[in-house]
């Protein structure tokens, strides 16, 4: 016998299935949890990270004299659901980022701006917790296109490579008011990109009718390349760095309508490798939609 749905279900699984990581990379992630066939969500993301400090290796270091490597991003994203378990994804978004030069890159910087990576995503929905006794469960295959720009630069806006990602996505509502989620996944881009395994986890908690509060973790995890000054590194090599992150984070969700929701949200880089140690703020306006 099917579960009763939660009388909130509706309007809360489009704020919880908007990523929060828009952040510092364009990979879109995975949620367990679809909208019903025919609808789905378009949001718009506005994104600030900044950092004057930096893992050279695995050690933390601030910039040369004190500069601030910032990236400011707007992100569009849209979901679909297409059928019962199949849902389609796609992100894209438009960057600029600054940087003041230090005594290690003598030569003069530009700040770039332009089109940043972008992916399109598929989600198979293998179970749904509403219809079983067990956790929600979905697999995602997404295709990654690079972005039009310049790399081998500190401030570049990605590494400009194609390729790939999987991920098996697991999620279920423990109470009528708590949510979690765990994604697990692999990532490979061509370019001398190392290839990473990425892990994606979230609890949601409903505060009320209207409010939610959701905290993240997510860890991204080279498998391989160069360190930041270490043997055989060059600028334009930076691509082939091997750049770990280890981030937390906030954000609160308001459902203004059964279609407009709103939610700010903050994280911090905790430890890494070859990685920037951002503090990130940002804010996403999402609309519901249906086709039925």
């Amino acid at each position: 016998m099917e579960k009763g749905t939660p009388p909130w279900w509706r309007r809360g699984v489009v704020a919880l299935a908007v990523p929060m990581w828009p952040v510092t990379c364009a990979f879109a992630d995975g949620s367990a949890w679809l909208n019903e066939p025919g609808s789905g969500y378009a949001s718009i993301s506005v994104v600030s990270q900044v950092a004057d400090e930096y893992y050279r290796g695995k050690v933390k270091r601030s910039t040369p004299r004190g500069e601030d490597l910032a990236q400011n991003t707007v992100w569009l994203t849209a979901n679909y659901a297409f059928g019962d378990s199949w849902a389609v994804d796609a992100q894209v978004g438009w960057a600029r980022s600054e940087f003041v030069v230090g005594p290690m890159i003598p030569t003069p910087m530009e700040n770039f701006s332009g089109i940043v990576d972008s992916s399109v995503g598929l989600t198979w929905r293998v179970n749904d917790e509403l219809a079983s006794d067990f956790p929600s469960v979905a697999l995602r295959a997404g295709a990654i296109i690079a972005g039009n720009y310049d790399t081998g630069y500190i401030n570049s806006l990605g590494d400009g490579g194609d390729g790939y990602e999987f991920s098996i996505i697991v999620g279920e509502f423990v109470s009528n008011r708590v949510g979690l989620s765990a994604e697990f996944g692999y990532r490979s881009r061509d370019a001398g990109i190392p290839d990473e395994t990425f892990t994606n986890l979230t609890g949601v908690w409903l505060l009320g009718e209207k409010l939610s509060l959701g905290l993240d973790y997510r860890l991204v995890d080279a498998r391989s390349g160069l360190d930041i000054g270490g043997e055989g590194f060059e600028p334009t090599r930076f691509p082939e760095v091997e750049e770990d992150s280890e981030i937390v984070g906030g954000r609160l969700y308001y459902n203004a309508s059964d279609s407009l929701s709103f939610a700010v949200f903050h994280a911090t880089v905790v430890s890494g490798r070859n990685a920037p140690a951002s503090a990130v703020y940002g804010a996403t306006v999402s609309y519901s939609f249906s086709t039925f």
